[in-house]
């Protein structure tokens, strides 16, 4: 099983090799080309195993993404799965152990390889209030994750007790040891309204940051009402 990241920055494609009996579980509808000798599946949830659950399902669509996840087998060595983001930006490729888990915002998802585990965490009224929804995502195993992102990737080591700010709408994933905290950016309401800065999350180390220098397109009204809510 290995892997290249190809037309980056700006129309990344991920491009996977796999071997007979290997498996790449992505996202719907994320699938460029492919040889012959792959097969696709689906099942319910982020199971490591690939088997299906309705309550994994609904856990994928409360962390912002699908129901389903497309599973591409190899029938032999040699072969290979081409994935083309919906996100006009660069792949974030993170390596997963089992002692390292990552949280992911809403529609960062893209696709894993190996024994890695999807499921969501109730985020509050805090992930309400910063616009990330009430659950965030939770990947966690060893192998592999891949995030789709907007414009540019941006990596920040926190070591422990360190602060670091970044405005709600950048954040892609986070070590779940960072603890994260949603603050006032400004000292006065006045500053916060000419700044356009309103609230802005507070995240504390230890633990891994990436974050991204564009924002999610708008979907208008009703898409980020949703994109609020779940």
């Amino acid at each position: 099983m290995d892997y290249r990241i190809t037309h980056a920055p700006t129309f990344s494609v991920l491009e996977v090799l796999l071997n007979g009996e290997e498996a790449l579980r992505a996202q719907p509808g994320s699938m460029l080309s492919m040889t012959s000798g792959i097969t696709i599946g689906t099942a319910a949830g982020g199971s490591a195993t690939g088997k299906s659950s309705w309550l994994g399902g609904l856990r994928n669509l409360a962390g912002g993404e699908n129901f389903f996840t497309a599973i591409y087998h190899s029938k032999r060595d040699g072969e290979t799965v081409w994935l083309a983001p919906a996100a006009i930006g660069e792949i974030l490729p993170i390596t997963l152990t089992a002692d390292h888990p990552f949280y992911l915002t809403r529609g960062s998802y893209l696709a894993s390889l190996g024994d890695v585990e999807l499921g969501v965490k109730y985020s509050g009224v805090k992930g309400l209030m910063s616009q990330k929804g009430l659950f965030f995502l939770t990947v966690a195993g060893s192998g592999t994750l891949f995030c789709q992102t907007y414009g540019a990737i941006i990596s920040r080591q926190l070591g422990e007790g360190e602060n670091f700010f970044v405005d709600n709408r950048f954040v892609v994933a986070f070590s779940q040891s960072i603890n994260y905290q949603l603050v006032k950016a400004t000292k006065s309401t006045k500053d916060a309204l000419l700044s356009g800065e309103g609230l802005i999350n507070r995240y504390t180390g230890p633990g891994t940051l990436y974050y991204q220098t564009r924002g999610k397109p708008s979907a208008g009204m009703f898409g980020r009402l949703l994109d609020i809510v779940f």
